[in-house]
């Protein structure tokens, strides 16, 4: 889980934050610069880096060099983006299972 500073965030809220995504799988982070949502958001063509941003990757994910991997789904909750991904938490929980229950490469 990647944190940043929009709408006046800093890194002293993300502890209380981290309760939300609690599951011991999720690595917290905090990002000052907003230097991931930058570098996803060619992948996505918003005209901002994002935020209220969930994206899933699957087993072979890995980020190499400076291009970030392919996300295997996403969802938002940004303006400008399409309205058929606009996050729907019951879908996106079917997505990340999907991928959970799919074979290791």
């Amino acid at each position: 889980m990647i944190w940043s500073p929009q709408l006046g965030a800093d890194e002293s809220h993300v502890p209380g934050a981290a309760r939300l995504m609690s599951d011991p799988r999720v690595t917290h982070h905090w990002d000052p610069e907003m230097l991931v949502g930058e570098a996803f958001r060619g992948i996505v063509h918003a005209d901002q880096p994002l935020w209220d941003f969930w994206m899933l990757f699957d087993r072979t994910a890995r980020w190499k060099d400076a291009a970030p991997p392919e996300p295997a789904w996403w969802e938002h909750q940004l303006r400008g983006l399409p309205d058929e991904r606009h996050l729907e938490p019951d879908r996106f929980g079917r997505m990340a299972a999907r991928l959970l229950d799919s074979p290791a490469p």
